[in-house]
C-alpha cells in the first residue's frame, strides 16, 4: 500500500467506511512506514484540523483515556504550556493516531512531540463557496483564498521554517523573501517548498487532481524545480503527475474576478463555477462531459454564464435556488 493508497484509506476511515478488516489493514500499513514517511504522510499541524477534529466526541474521549493510560512516563501531558483550545486540538491529533496505532508507537517514531508543538498557536481561515478572502501572514507573505477553501497557519512562524496548510481548496501565495526560512505549503497531496515567489495551489477534496502553478520565481515539488510559467498536476488516483507550461494570466484569473477556460472539459468548468457561485450541478447527460470550452467571463452572473454555455453546447438547464440541473 503506497502513500496515496494510505491517504485514501484514511479518508475512508474518517468517513466511517472502513470495516474491521479495513482498519486492521490500514494499521498494518501505517506500522510499516519509516519515520520519514510518517512525517510526510502525517504533518502534525495539518491533521489537527483535517481529520482529528471530525472524530466523534465519544471516540476522542476513549482514545485520550487510552493515551493517558499507555503513554510513557517521560511524556508529561499536564506540563504543557498551552491554551485550553490548543490543547484540545493537539489532543484530537493524538486521538486519531492512538486509535489506529497506539501512543507508544508514535512516540517512538517521533510523531508525537508535545514540547515542540504545544508552544505554537494556529489559526484556521475558511472561505465559503461564492466568496474570496485574503490574509497577510506574520512574515509579510500574502495569501488570497478562493471559495470553498480552508487555510491553516501559525500566528508566528518558527525560526527555521515557515509552514502553512491548504486543508482544502485553492489559494494564491505571494511569499516574502527570507533565505534563512524556506516557506512550505502543504496539502493532503502536495508539499511545496519556496523561498520568495508567487504561485497557486489547488487541492479540493472532490476533485481528482491537485495542481500547483508558478506565477513568478521558483518552487520545489516532488523532486522537481518549477519556474515561472510552469505547472504540475498530480493525479490523486494513481500518484502520477504531469509537468507542463501554463498561462499565468489564466491560472490567476479568479483573483481578478475573471474566469478563463481554454479547451476545458465540462467537469472542470462546473467545478470552478461551483466554488465561484456556491451552486451545485446535476448533469443528466453524461455525453456532455466530452465537450470542450474556451471562454472568458468577467463579472458575470451564474445565469449569464449558463446561458452562454447553453449556446455553446445546445444543452438545456434549470436553476432552482442553488441547484442547477443540466440535460
Amino acid at each position: 500500500m503506497n502513500i496515496s493508497d494510505i491517504r485514501h484509506r484514511l479518508a475512508d476511515y474518517q468517513a466511517g467506511r472502513l470495516d474491521a478488516a479495513g482498519k486492521k489493514e490500514l494499521q498494518q500499513a501505517l506500522e510499516g512506514l519509516s519515520e520519514q514517511e510518517l512525517s510526510e504522510l502525517f504533518p502534525v499541524d495539518a491533521f489537527v484540523n483535517n481529520i482529528a477534529h471530525q472524530l466523534p466526541e465519544a471516540e476522542i474521549d476513549t482514545a485520550l483515556t487510552r493515551f493517558r493510560h499507555n503513554r510513557k512516563p517521560a511524556v508529561k501531558l499536564a506540563s504543557l504550556k498551552v491554551k485550553p483550545v490548543l490543547l484540545k486540538n493537539v489532543s484530537r491529533y493524538a486521538a486519531i493516531f492512538v486509535l489506529l496505532l497506539g501512543s507508544s508507537f508514535l512516540i517512538r517514531k517521533g510523531v508525537l512531540n508535545w514540547e515542540q508543538k504545544a508552544e505554537r498557536r494556529f489559526r484556521t481561515m475558511r472561505i465559503a463557496d461564492g466568496n474570496h478572502g485574503s490574509i497577510t501572514l506574520s512574515d509579510g507573505s500574502r495569501v488570497t483564498i478562493n471559495g470553498g477553501s480552508t487555510l491553516y497557519f501559525p500566528e508566528e512562524f518558527e525560526d527555521s521554517a515557515r509552514i502553512v496548510y491548504v486543508e482544502e481548496g485553492e489559494a494564491y501565495f505571494e511569499i516574502a523573501k527570507d533565505a534563512k526560512r524556506p516557506f512550505y505549503v502543504r496539502s493532503l497531496q502536495l508539499n511545496v517548498k519556496v523561498l520568495g515567489t508567487s504561485f497557486t495551489v489547488r487541492d479540493y477534496k472532490d476533485e481528482q487532481t491537485a495542481i500547483v502553478n508558478v506565477n513568478s520565481g521558483k518552487i520545489g515539488l516532488k523532486g522537481l524545480v518549477l519556474s515561472a510559467g510552469m505547472g504540475l498536476t498530480a493525479d490523486k488516483r494513481n500518484g502520477t503527475f504531469i509537468k507542463e507550461e501554463i498561462d499565468t494570466a489564466t491560472t490567476t484569473a479568479w483573483i481578478r474576478g475573471e474566469l478563463i477556460f481554454q479547451d476545458a472539459g465540462l467537469q472542470q468548468v462546473l467545478q470552478v463555477l461551483q466554488h465561484k457561485y456556491a451552486v451545485h450541478f446535476d448533469v443528466k447527460d453524461a455525453t456532455l462531459f466530452k465537450r470542450k470550452y474556451t471562454a472568458t467571463f468577467r463579472n458575470n452572473t451564474i445565469e449569464n454564464i449558463m446561458q452562454q454555455l447553453k449556446l455553446m453546447s445546445s444543452f438545456q438547464y434549470t436553476i432552482t435556488d442553488n441547484q442547477i440541473v443540466i440535460r
